[in-house]
């Protein structure tokens, strides 16, 4: 699973978020809507109240309920998960011909980090999403679609050791 995947719409103003579910078979796409992300919010922010928590104790889990809603994926059925919203898709893993990834640098309020652009080619189209850079992501991919994913110049794995030039 690969939670709080971007992408672009709008010329680059906005963006959609999406919760990217890897199974044997195809590549889900569940899309998350406000109405989803306010019922986790609103869920975390009455189970800390009742908790007693505090103020900061429950503005931490309302953060925590937000950034980690994708991980509900980890136990619902894929189908369920396909036909959640209507905006959820899927595409068959023997449909994809290559997933590009790409590092770019992301600047914001004097904070530099770094993302992955996956372009997801298939003999459908071509599906563009924005991802955290993260070696469980990259390994998810490797391990579903081997050879077809195309690692991105300056970063190489080998074993333990990540080496990164760029």
């Amino acid at each position: 699973m690969i939670p709080n995947a971007k992408k672009m719409k709008m010329f680059g103003a906005a963006w959609d978020t999406y919760t990217i579910v890897v199974t044997g078979r195809r590549m889900i796409l569940a899309k998350l809507t406000q109405p989803m992300l306010n019922g986790a919010i609103a869920e975390a922010q009455a189970k800390a109240k009742a908790e007693g928590k505090g103020f900061f104790g429950i503005m931490g889990d309302q953060m925590a309920a937000s950034f980690g809603f994708g991980r509900r994926y980890e136990t619902i059925p894929p189908e369920q998960a396909l036909h959640e919203t209507p905006g959820n898709f899927a595409i068959e893993n023997q449909r994809v011909t290559a997933i590009k990834l790409k590092l770019i640098e992301t600047q914001n309020a004097g904070l530099d980090w770094h993302e992955v652009k996956m372009l997801v080619e298939t003999l459908d189209g071509k599906f563009e999403y924005t991802i955290a850079e993260d070696d469980r992501f990259t390994t998810l991919l490797q391990t579903a679609y081997g050879d077809r994913v195309k690692m991105p110049f300056g970063l190489f794995k080998a074993g333990p050791v990540r080496v990164k030039f760029f």
